[in-house]
Parts: C-alpha cells; sequence; structure tokens
C-alpha cells in the first residue's frame, strides 16, 4: 500500500497527498465535536505492536478512515460518533480533495470526569 494519495494530474506534474496529511485532518476534526475526550492510544505488546488512534487505507480509488477514541461521560456515544463520521468526511474531502469512502469510528474507552 502507498503511503500517498494520488489526487490529480495537472499540466506541470501530479499531485499527491500523504496518508500522514489526512490521518491529522481526521484527528483534528475528531477531537473538534463535543463528547469527544481524546484520541485513543491502544497498548501493544512486542509481538503485536498497538494499532494508530487513527488510521487510513485505500480502497477503489477512495479512502477509508478508522479512529479509535475515548468518550466523554454524559453523552449519547451514538450521536457522538455519527457527528465525528460526518465531521471527518467533511474535512478531510474539502481539505485533501479525496473520496472518503467509510469512517469507521471505534470507542475504546469512556472517559469519567473525577
Amino acid at each position: 500500500m502507498s503511503n500517498q494519495y494520488p489526487k490529480k494530474a495537472v499540466a506541470s506534474g501530479e499531485v499527491k497527498i500523504s496518508e500522514n496529511v489526512i490521518r491529522s485532518i481526521a484527528g483534528v476534526a475528531a477531537m473538534e465535536v463535543e463528547g469527544v475526550a481524546e484520541l485513543a492510544e491502544v497498548k501493544g505488546s512486542l509481538l503485536c505492536p498497538a494499532p494508530a488512534p487513527v488510521s487510513v487505507s485505500v480502497v477503489n480509488d477512495m479512502v477509508e478512515i478508522t479512529v479509535r477514541l475515548v468518550l466523554s461521560s454524559g453523552y449519547r456515544l451514538t450521536t457522538v460518533a455519527e457527528q465525528v463520521q460526518q465531521n471527518i468526511k467533511e474535512n478531510v474531502q474539502s481539505m485533501a480533495g479525496v473520496v472518503v469512502s467509510k469512517v469507521h469510528v471505534i470507542a475504546s474507552d469512556i472517559a469519567f470526569d473525577d
């Protein structure tokens, strides 16, 4: 898998967007949603490394994004997850100019206020 998504060819060459850029946009977009406490840092082991909080894959010239989150208590979690999906899709498509086919939200934990 390439770590760059080809955006479009122009007269002077080709424009490519790095998957790192897409991950950054998606992470910021997720954190903008009320009810998201933080991006989830999942612990791994020596034999099985931890997945990144935001991962990107290109399938059929479209981007699929998976984001792992810690959600805040006191919010309807399904509503927050749907808002995260919408915000990530809108931001990535408008800023990077790539088509987002799916946004998977994994609620890894809930943050309770002390």
